[in-house]
């Protein structure tokens, strides 16, 4: 890298070396050592400059981050009144389908007692069974297998117990 073409700045001192002479061909009193002068050039002025200018650049860094902060407390604060809107309508939603189905289910229940008052009525016990079950109904693995209680329903029902005994009596007889 050759340092000779780039130019100094205005405030720069210039200090001019002459070429380094190799030891072997030149006596070392050849060259003259100045050691009153120093090789650098010195600027009086440039800590205070580099310190106002660090200065300058962390107190715009601190506003930026300042800023940055502000702005993400307004996204967050927007996005929790958005999120407690959202949940307050799926409340209200949620009370709207319970309400629903408290309803249904209290009508519901209200016929199916109707049903079973008009029933007790009925003097035929095997038909008010036959109510309670689903003779169409097959075993869906849900809970235990009914199958077996089923079909004595339905037998019991197209043969009701006391005439079966009464048959069974009299081939005993």
């Amino acid at each position: 890298m050759n340092f000779e073409d780039i130019p100094p700045s205005e405030e720069e001192e210039v200090v001019v070396l002459p070429p380094a002479v190799p030891e072997e061909s030149a006596p070392a009193a050849a060259v003259p050592v100045v050691e009153d002068e120093p090789a650098v050039p010195v600027v009086e002025d440039e800590p205070a400059a580099v310190d106002d200018t660090l200065a300058k650049f962390n107190a715009e860094w601190e506003a930026k981050l300042a800023e940055k902060r502000e702005a993400e407390f307004e996204m967050q604060k927007a996005a929790r009144a958005n999120a407690e809107e959202e949940r307050a309508a799926w409340n209200t939603q949620r009370d709207i389908r319970l309400k629903a189905k408290k309803d249904s289910n209290r009508s519901e229940e209200q016929v199916l007692q109707e049903a079973l008052e008009s029933e007790v009525e009925n003097s035929k016990t095997w038909e008010r069974v036959s109510k309670l079950i689903d003779a169409g109904e097959s075993a869906d693995g849900k809970g235990s297998d009914t199958s077996r209680m089923r079909k004595l329903f339905i037998q019991l029902k197209s043969e009701p117990l006391d005439v079966t005994r009464a048959a069974a009596a009299a081939k005993g007889e």
